[in-house]
């Protein structure tokens, strides 16, 4: 099983750089956390740093910097709160939104592919032990 499972999480790598390649997207300069952080920004809309270190379970000084980097690299903004000068809302900008409609189109086409491969019971039974797996994962 462990061979099997490293091959398929490879599959899925180069399958999806080999897609963000072909679309021209920037996710080879991305680090996982990276990709995280933005997928965190991008599922809590104008999150501040607490709420995007709430997210992820990391401190909001990780969260600063990693929040910084990626305003360097044009991913994000941060504007001040109007309300609390002290709290800053992050933003995806529209080079991280691309990149977010680029993984969901990957997402997609993955799921079709997949259901392709499998019958409608065998899609439901992966379904099924994909949900455990997460579960498991959460703990």
């Amino acid at each position: 099983m462990e061979l099997l499972l490293i091959e398929f999480i490879g599959t899925l790598d180069a399958s999806l750089k080999r897609m963000q390649q072909e679309a021209g997207a920037g996710f080879a300069g991305l680090t996982i956390s990276q990709a995280q952080y933005i997928d965190a920004i991008h599922a809590l809309g104008q999150p501040t740093i607490t709420d995007i270190a709430n997210r992820l379970h990391l401190t909001k000084a990780s969260v600063t910097a990693g929040v910084n980097k990626l305003a360097a690299m044009g991913y994000v903004v941060k504007r001040q709160s109007s309300e609390d000068r002290r709290v800053q809302h992050v933003r995806l900008t529209k080079q991280a939104e691309r990149l977010m409609r680029i993984k969901g189109q990957a997402l997609k086409e993955y799921e079709a592919f997949i259901r392709s491969a499998l019958s409608a019971e065998e899609a439901r039974q992966f379904e099924s032990i994909l949900s455990k797996l997460i579960q498991h994962f959460k703990g």
